[in-house]
């Protein structure tokens, strides 16, 4: 007992000292609470500069008419982030082609994949250096009403493949489409029609539509 007694003393004050550091950490970073909120926040803003439509998954099926003819099917999930397009369309009676393109958020992973060009077989793929302006599913670019107006003039709403969709007019070209949550369902360029004819929710792409190797 000799020996515990001036030990007894010290020991409290590393105690106490302790307790008020820690306190004194808690009282500069929050409750931890207040510290999961913060990150939560922070999660949510770095998810919404990330996403480029506005609605978060789906896969749509897309007719061409006009002076082209053929088939698009696009899957998407995360917000746009993620996008797999799958083209076969007739430009003329010689030149059809095949194609697929894969987006995964980064070069690596990502695939332009050509099956048939210009008629001929390819069956190549290559990894993209940019991500191709066909999957950011909008010829317009991306952006709110006040930006669309510099370019392009309201034509009015109208139901596109049970979707309500705003119509834009190009004030120097060509070009109108109906565009829904970032992309358009209903376009004429020219002469080249493009229209969703159905649109399915899904909870994210299927894993066999990001194999390269997979042809359609």
């Amino acid at each position: 007992m000799k020996v515990l007694l001036p030990i007894l003393p010290a020991s409290l004050f590393l105690l106490i000292s302790c307790t008020e550091a820690d306190s004194s950490i808690n009282g500069n970073l929050g409750t931890s609470d207040e510290n999961k909120d913060m990150i939560e926040e922070s999660i949510n803003d770095l998810k919404e500069s990330e996403k480029i439509l506005e609605a978060e998954s789906g896969m749509i099926t897309f007719e061409y008419t006009g002076k082209w003819t053929g088939r698009e099917t696009v899957w998407f999930d995360q917000f746009g982030k993620r996008v797999v397009i799958e083209q076969d369309i007739l430009h003329s009676p010689a030149n059809r082609n095949k194609k697929k393109m894969i987006w995964t958020g980064d070069n690596e992973t990502s695939y332009n994949c050509e099956y048939i060009f210009m008629g001929e077989e390819k069956n190549s793929s290559e990894n993209p250096y940019i991500r191709p302006k066909d999957t950011e599913l909008s010829l317009f670019a991306h952006g709110d009403d006040d930006q669309l107006i510099q370019s392009y003039k309201q034509i009015g709403d109208k139901m596109v493949s049970g979707k309500q969709a705003s119509g834009w007019r190009s004030k120097t070209m060509e070009i109108e489409g109906w565009i829904w949550k970032g992309i358009d369902l209903e376009y004429n360029n020219s002469g080249v029609i493009k229209k969703a004819i159905s649109f399915k929710e899904i909870k994210s792409i299927p894993k066999d539509k990001l194999d390269p190797h997979n042809g359609f």
